[in-house]
């Protein structure tokens, strides 16, 4: 069973630019000197969660790699990174359509790699926290 609702990959133009500039525009704004706090936080619990979902999703444990992908949607969503919701809300979908195994696991890994996009657009808007947050995993 096949559905059209399974995330699709960005195009090229989706890269990160100018909107996630936007973004961290509205951000600065409304979090001003506890933006890095906030930022290293979603960054922690959000590694965690990829690493979850990642796992569950290698295991076929689809009902828990749909909790998570929408835990880490929704923390996304809540920070303006509106691309990881839809990513996760499609992964949903495709598992609510019990979607084959195959649609699940590329959902995702859409979910992950959304996620991992704007990790590198934090970097390189903020270098330093990423290498801080890097530096206190290590």
């Amino acid at each position: 069973m096949t559905s059209t609702s399974a995330a699709q990959i960005p195009a090229e133009t989706d890269a990160p630019g100018a909107s996630d500039e936007a973004v961290f525009a509205q951000l600065k704004t409304t979090y001003g000197a506890e933006l890095k706090n906030v930022l290293a936080l979603y960054l922690e619990n959000s590694d965690a969660l990829c690493q979850r979902l990642q796992d569950a999703a290698s295991c076929a444990y689809w009902q828990e790699a749909v909790r998570v992908a929408l835990k880490i949607g929704h923390e996304a969503d809540e920070l303006g990174f509106h691309r990881v919701a839809t990513a996760a809300r499609g992964f949903a979908d495709a598992a609510y359509h019990a979607d084959d195994a195959h649609t699940l696991r590329n959902g995702a890994q859409t979910v992950v790699f959304e996620y991992e996009r704007f990790r590198l657009a934090l970097e390189m808007a903020f270098p330093d926290l990423v290498a801080s947050d890097i530096a206190s995993v290590a």
